[in-house]
């Protein structure tokens, strides 16, 4: 890449925001210039930052000399980031940096055509046609392409899925095989089907689609749980931690303390539960308002003061900072983006 050309110069979409269906990122006359004007390095950087924003922070060399960047058509159920990939032969690693440069978020894949390979600290997967690859943005690991891919992906925050009952956070790597797995062929089949539906559908409609996206998700990685002595005890425990948050969400600050006397257990014991899934109760508690925030302004005319208020946060300020952090957007451009009120 000539050392003239500044990524820095070259802004994306925020996370979060309502895009066009079909629109794709290395031709988008909304987020670049036409790609006639662009040079293969800058139309390059393009398709990097497409990575980086739908997907998860991360280190890419592109091994293929011929081609030197991929495309990204995006097909967003409201805060869902779903995207369509074509690459070639592409090698990417995430470390400890990468991951705390990202928000807490589960991506999840499924190929049309090729196969990508992913190792992490504990293992080594392969995606292929008819598989659904469920990962955790606190993973680290490397990914090879070893040649031509199609994919479709979808980036879920974790405030989206803390409404959804999925037996605890999210997996650190996970493929299930739609052949085998009921729930990950009926997935499979809804995502990919998305495309042809999502242009006629309403704001309402979206909203009940990315529902319905959430409810299979949650219930692939509920499904996928093992069963088995303390573990599983410290699992259902949490979840009985959990609804008691949601049910005491609009009553003040939630404190260890206060689960722990609901609970009749020791503060360890809370900690030890919602460790057992790899959260804090403090970053549940941040993703249950943020979830039920975003329901009122998709769903409701209600004040964006009345809102912050009404879940637990200091004030609207407050509120601005905690959701544009999320989402990427301010909750009153979230609102008009995706609000169906």
């Amino acid at each position: 890449m000539p050392e003239c050309f500044n990524e820095a110069n070259y802004t994306s979409r925020p996370r979060g925001q309502l895009l066009r269906a079909g629109a794709e990122v290395t031709v988008a006359p909304s987020m670049l210039s036409p790609a006639d004007l662009l040079t293969p390095e800058e139309l390059d950087v393009r398709w990097r930052l497409a990575v980086r924003d739908r997907l998860a922070s991360m280190d890419l060399q592109l091994t293929e000399p011929v081609k030197r960047f991929g495309s990204a058509e995006e097909l967003d159920l409201g805060d869902l980031l779903i995207t369509d990939w074509v690459c070639g032969q592409v090698i990417g690693s995430r470390g400890r940096n990468a991951v705390r440069q990202d928000d807490d978020a589960l991506l999840l894949l499924a190929a049309n055509a090729g196969q990508q390979i992913i190792e992490t600290a504990d293992e080594t997967v392969v995606l292929r046609p008819g598989g659904v690859l469920i990962m955790s943005t606190r993973t680290t690991g490397r990914f090879v392409i070893p040649d031509h891919l199609a994919k479709r992906t979808v980036r879920v925050p974790m405030s989206a899925l803390s409404a959804f009952d999925a037996g605890g956070g999210a997996p650190g790597c996970l493929l299930l095989d739609t052949a085998q797995n009921p729930l990950a062929n009926l997935f499979h089949g809804f995502l990919m089907s998305m495309d042809r539906h999502i242009g006629r559908m309403s704001a309402a409609e979206v909203e009940g689609a990315r529902n319905a996206l959430l409810v299979l998700i949650a219930g692939m990685i509920r499904g996928s749980r093992p069963h088995i002595g303390d573990d599983e005890f410290l699992r259902l425990f949490r979840r009985r931690l959990e609804d008691w948050i949601i049910d005491h969400l609009t009553g003040g600050p939630i404190r260890v303390a206060d689960l722990a006397a609901a609970h009749s257990v020791s503060p360890r014991t809370v900690h030890r539960a919602f460790a057992s899934t790899g959260d804090t109760v403090g970053a549940v508690i941040r993703m249950h308002r943020l979830a039920a925030a975003r329901g009122d302004l998709v769903n409701t005319n209600v004040s964006i003061a009345a809102i912050a208020h009404r879940w637990g946060f200091c004030d609207a300020s407050h509120f601005g900072r905690e959701f544009r952090r999320e989402f990427s957007l301010s909750p009153g451009d979230y609102r008009e983006a995706h609000g169906c009120a």
